[in-house]
């Protein structure tokens, strides 16, 4: 039987051709491979235990992700809301814009808020147009924008506050109930 093993054995016309062009393709780039890889049907096993284990653990996040969202929801100025104005009685939403395309982050502080320049942070839109909506009670407000966490802006396009105690300049609100209205301005 060694014998037999011991033999040449004859390869096809072309066996070797075939051999060397496989050996000299290149590899596909890893980013192909990979999507390749997962798009390849694949059986696999898992036991009830196993099934079971992952559908809780799916649902456990799906549950606690849920429990934040309502919770964060529910946090005065997690959305933008004031929650001393919003409870004196009738709102009307203001909307706050500042155009500050250099800015990483701008918030709004007034005396709304108890001046805290984190709890309304605005969000960053197109051409660095930042934007917040909150509702006010009916009343006068004064506030000034927050860049980059430390920099207090008064709004360019609002009338200035007047004798402000710590030397920078802020703007006025007037908030009267009915309709939505804007305030804002470019930095």
């Amino acid at each position: 039987m060694s014998e037999v093993l011991r033999r040449p054995i004859e390869a096809s016309p072309g066996f070797d051709a075939r051999v060397m062009a496989a050996v000299r393709r290149a590899p596909a780039p890893l980013p192909a491979r990979a999507w390749a890889w997962l798009r390849e049907p694949r059986a696999m096993a898992v036991s009830p235990l196993s099934g079971l284990a992952a559908a809780a653990a799916l649902a456990a996040v799906l549950v606690a992700g849920t429990w934040a969202a309502v919770r964060t929801a529910r946090a005065p100025g997690a959305t933008g809301e004031a929650a001393a104005p919003a409870a004196r009685g009738a709102t009307s939403v203001v909307t706050f814009v500042l155009v500050a395309p250099r800015a990483r982050t701008v918030a709004l502080a007034g005396d709304f808020d108890g001046w805290d320049r984190t709890s309304l942070p605005m969000r960053r839109g197109a051409s660095g147009l930042w934007t917040l909506d909150v509702p006010l009670a009916p009343g006068r407000y004064q506030y000034a924008f927050v860049v980059d966490g430390r920099q207090f802006v008064a709004d360019p396009s609002a009338p200035r506050a007047v004798g402000d105690d710590f030397g920078t300049p802020n703007s006025v609100v007037t908030v009267s109930g009915g309709a939505p209205r804007g305030a804002g301005g470019s930095l």
